[in-house]
């Protein structure tokens, strides 16, 4: 990898004077880059274009995603797809044969992947969280900008008819003022110890899949966790970002749009509990809050973020499931706002779901899962609801959104102009939970009243894969 450095280092490109633009008729060329589990299950929708290049540093994953190509109907001729195991070379020998790059690697490589394609005047779609630090969610917005791409981040829900009924609801008052949303995970994005160093799958790139961040031991999947890769990177800091960073951006995203957070960014955020077992992995349990300031009409907020497990609940393979999950409900780190609102309306019986947000305000209240799942209280609130049409949670109206955007010249609903101010709260969770336990003040740039936290909101690359 060192040889070629020079000639892929993000600093040295030009910015492309115009994003590419798609010929009538013609089809958008995509380049999938990150082909696990994750690319897996979007790739049918992503298919409504063209695929030419996927690249993995893993031969299995690559196999894989070959394989769920092959059954999309229509599919057509894949021997022409070509395959590379660093997405650096791809830009180099593809870059201008690409219109549309989607980037479903682990989170180290969210920002470099992107910068390179923006830069080359490349159209991306980037998973969530779009970035690992506020400073790299900053800095693709700002290429964003100059290079005038069309941007979107995998927060699919926000494409869903459930959170678009419940954004309306709450910007129309329906439930009256919010000063309070109550934010909650089932997972547990951590590690209880480090495991044991193992060889890499046979034929894997180690040195590509570790890009960015340090070379770091390869950890295979076992009885007790799911590796480092494929999946368990999300517990480690530097590669993933614990449970805030696997699905924050999913389940915040319909309060930054009901209430307009993004307008202001929060003032402060107050890691309430933070609890780590492993050195280098993330915590096991986050009790967090973000106060966001008065937005035009809007009152003050406060966003709560609770996951991991509860208080008296150990972190053990007894409760918490290899893949992070709590085994039950009743052992999260759930906010007394969701149990006192199961009492009040006596939903013993039908419970809200391990996962959402409860939107408290002076009228009434919602709770929203982050996709396909809303309930009024008092339930009058929701008639204009007709109970016979049910929600659906598909992948295909993001993808597609992303796609008509690109195609239109304009933003794609959740694009960087949007979705960098969730990046960033959500990254300033993590920064929290490192700080410990304290109130950091944040004025959009930096906290002001801990200099040493300030280091955790970007990060160092390794030569060859430098970011600026």
């Amino acid at each position: 990898m060192a040889a070629g450095a020079a000639l892929f280092n993000v600093g040295t490109l030009r910015a492309a004077p115009l994003a590419k633009r798609i010929a009538q008729g013609a089809k958008i060329r995509v380049a999938l880059i990150g082909c696990g589990g994750r690319m897996q299950t979007i790739v049918e929708p992503l298919m409504a274009e063209e695929v030419v290049a996927l690249a993995d540093p893993d031969p299995q994953m690559i196999a894989r995603i070959k394989a769920k190509m092959a059954r999309v109907p229509g599919a057509g001729d894949l021997s022409k797809v070509r395959v590379f195991s660093d997405y650096r070379e791809l830009y180099a020998k593809m870059g201008d044969e690409i219109d549309a790059v989607a980037i479903a690697t682990p989170n180290h490589h969210h920002a470099l992947a992107a910068v390179l394609a923006m830069r080359r005047g490349i159209h991306v779609f980037v998973e969530k969280p779009m970035a690992s630090t506020v400073a790299e969610a900053q800095l693709m917005g700002r290429v964003a900008r100059e290079t005038g791409v069309v941007t979107q981040v995998g927060n699919f829900g926000h494409s869903t008819r459930a959170m678009r009924i419940c954004v309306d609801a709450i910007k129309k008052g329906v439930i009256g003022e919010v000063r309070d949303v109550w934010c909650y995970d089932d997972r547990l994005n951590s590690m209880l110890e480090r495991p044991p160093a193992a060889p890499p799958p046979k034929g894997m790139d180690w040195d590509a899949w570790c890009g960015p961040a340090p070379v770091c031991d390869y950890y295979a999947p076992n009885e007790d966790h799911d590796g480092l890769h494929p999946h368990d990177w999300h517990s480690w800091i530097g590669y993933g970002n614990g449970s805030i960073g696997n699905m924050g951006t999913h389940i915040m995203d319909a309060a930054f749009w009901a209430l307009d957070l993004g307008k202001t960014g929060p003032e402060s955020v107050e890691a309430l509990d933070a609890q780590f077992a492993c050195p280098g992995a993330w915590a096991w349990r986050d009790t967090i809050d973000f106060r966001f300031p008065a937005r035009g009409d809007l009152p003050p907020v406060t966003l709560h973020w609770w996951d991991g497990v509860k208080d008296g609940i150990p972190y053990s393979r007894k409760y918490v499931g290899r893949t992070g999950v709590c085994h039950k409900r009743e052992y999260q780190n759930l906010p007394p706002a969701i149990e006192e609102t199961e009492r009040e309306y006596g939903l013993a019986k039908a419970p809200f779901l391990n996962m959402g947000s409860l939107f408290v305000g002076t009228k009434g209240k919602i709770w929203f899962s982050h996709h396909s799942a809303i309930r009024f209280f008092p339930k009058t609130l929701g008639q204009e609801i007709k109970k016979s049409k049910k929600f659906t949670y598909k992948t295909t109206e993001h993808t597609l959104e992303f796609y008509a955007a690109i195609r239109e010249g304009r933003e794609a609903n959740t694009g960087f102009g949007y979705s960098v101010p969730l990046a960033e709260t959500l990254l300033l969770g993590n920064v929290a939970a490192r700080a410990g336990k304290k109130k950091l003040l944040w004025d959009g740039k930096r906290i002001t009243n801990d200099e040493a936290a300030n280091a955790f909101l970007a990060t160092t690359y390794r030569t060859g894969w430098e970011l600026a």
